[in-house]
């Protein structure tokens, strides 16, 4: 997932850098890198699978925060 891609993500998503950095349990520091340099591919594959997700399945999932 390139930088644009995660941007694009979080967009969709509704999602700001921090909040999807606390959804998936990296600091501030990793989330704004992710933004600028691109997800590590565990943190990009959580990304695709929510936005793969159903709505009400990626609520209960972000809910989890």
């Amino acid at each position: 997932m390139t930088p644009a891609e995660y941007r694009a993500a979080l967009s969709t998503l509704g999602l700001s850098q921090q909040a999807a950095g606390r959804w998936l349990m990296v600091s501030p520091k990793t989330a704004q890198n992710y933004a600028t340099v691109g997800p590590s591919g565990p943190a990009a594959r959580a990304m695709r699978m929510l936005l793969d997700m159903s709505e009400a399945d990626r609520a209960k999932a972000l809910a989890a925060e």
